[in-house]
């Protein structure tokens, strides 16, 4: 009995707020207030089957991976990154809001389920942080996410790259981030004859999937598609 009345009182004087809008959650809103969870939207523009960029075909791959084709297969980079989405993934990557991932993780599964690929996915890999982030953090936003998408279409979620040096992307231009070295990444020998579905959080050069998706490769995957929470589209292309 004190404990249910210690959690009322704690309720009443620290009222959980929606992480977007500031609004007071209720009933079993989590993280995300109804309004704003009602928000959270697909990019709705077609977008290249290949690298996931809004581009003027949702069958054909843009111009720039006719030029220079991404070692994935597929892409699909869920939403833009802004508005309320940007609010959630960041709440999610930086505020300690894990039960974000779960709504997230949901909405990128039914968009998975309709790629024409979808059956042949085997496993589901997240990339991995980096190692300061990964000390100061514990669980990245893409093994959070990760966990909840891999469950709702029915795979194994295997951590199945690690991470090495000290490159991070976050607070760089998008010229430094296409310079993320070749050996970023490496893959376990486990992933041999898999088709994995290799999750990310937010996705601004793509090189970041390039990089992860080629170590799979390298490691023996058969093949590998790619999803990102989040599209940071570059604002000369605006």
């Amino acid at each position: 009995m004190r404990v249910g009345v210690s959690a009322a009182l704690k309720g009443i004087l620290l009222p959980a707020l929606c992480v977007a809008c500031d609004a007071v959650l209720s009933g079993e809103d989590r993280g995300l207030c109804g309004s704003c969870r009602s928000r959270l939207l697909p990019m709705s523009e077609p977008c290249c089957p290949r690298c996931g960029v809004p581009a003027d075909s949702a069958t054909e791959p843009c111009l720039g991976c006719v030029a220079s084709p991404p070692p994935q297969e597929g892409t699909i980079l869920w939403g833009s990154y802004d508005g309320i989405l940007r609010q959630a993934v960041l709440a999610l990557k930086h505020r300690g809001h894990d039960e974000i991932a779960r709504p997230l993780g949901q909405r990128m599964a039914a968009r998975i389920g309709l790629a024409p690929w979808f059956d042949g996915i085997t496993m589901v890999a997240p990339v991995p942080s980096h190692g300061l982030r990964r000390l100061r953090r514990g669980s990245s936003a893409a093994a959070l996410v990760g966990a909840d998408l891999a469950a709702t279409i029915h795979r194994p979620l295997k951590p199945a790259l690690r991470r090495h040096g000290l490159h991070r992307q976050a607070g760089h231009t998008r010229i430094q981030r296409m310079q993320l070295p070749p050996g970023s990444f490496s893959a376990k020998p486990s992933v041999q004859g898999e088709r994995v579905l290799l999750v990310d959080d937010v996705s601004t050069t793509g090189t970041t999937l390039r990089r992860a998706t080629n170590s799979l490769l390298s490691a023996g995957a058969e093949a590998v598609y790619c999803i990102a929470i989040a599209h940071a589209p570059d604002p000369r292309r605006m």
